[in-house]
């Protein structure tokens, strides 16, 4: 499955015991892998003990996201697979910046955790079929007309005096991939294909003061 790569590590990130405990048996089928077990609190300490290893998150959306979110903050994004009851929800750009290489649902056999574990830790992107789905189904994307948040207003802002993305983050104290999130976001909220389309279409509207 691997194709020459020697085993790696696991580490199966839950808050039920009962969840882990499953998911540690699916595992167990990887021959000659390492399995480790913590809590979301205990996963940066586990990580340090062994960097390179395969997170394997199962959560529940919110807090999927949370621990995503903290992972911004690390020095290094561990490689994340995440088991989820919102899949599609969390398969982002911004959250695939910071490490998600695999989004399945709960229900995900033990044959598509243990192949998914397999092609991510060969380099590649998983997205079960199910999520695949439910991404097309329930587009969360950006339609035109839909109105900027705060952060959004802001960044518009910084965008109309010059400012790069690097200058945004380092302004609004948020990263650069935050950054490109958003500035997509804006694009599309905006209808632009540029920054300067939106800057100026974000003039006509009223969204900045003259």
């Amino acid at each position: 499955m691997t194709r020459g790569r020697a085993p790696g590590t696991v580490i199966i990130v839950a808050r039920d015991p009962m969840q882990a405990a499953r998911t540690e048996t699916a595992v167990r089928e990887l021959a000659g892998w390492r399995v480790e077990v913590c809590t979301p609190r205990q996963l940066q300490t586990v990580l340090a003990e062994h960097p390179g290893a395969i997170v394997a998150m199962r959560l529940g959306g919110a807090d999927a996201r949370r621990l995503l979110r903290a992972v911004r903050a690390w020095p290094r994004s561990p490689t994340i697979i995440a088991i989820s009851d919102e899949p599609a929800a969390l398969w982002t750009p911004a959250f695939r910046s910071l490490g998600l290489r695999a989004a399945l649902p709960l229900g995900a056999t033990t044959d598509e955790l243990v192949s998914a574990i397999g092609a991510v830790h060969a380099g590649l992107l998983v997205l079960h079929p199910q999520a695949l789905t439910e991404s097309r189904t329930h587009d969360t994307s950006a339609a035109p007309g839909t109105p900027l948040t705060p952060r959004e207003r802001e960044i518009v802002e910084l965008m109309a005096d010059g400012a790069s993305n690097r200058m945004i983050a380092s302004r609004l104290a948020i990263s650069r991939h935050t950054v490109k999130f958003h500035v997509a976001s804006i694009l599309a909220k905006l209808g632009a294909r540029s920054r300067a389309e939106a800057v100026a279409v974000a003039l006509r509207l009223g969204v900045l003061a003259v």
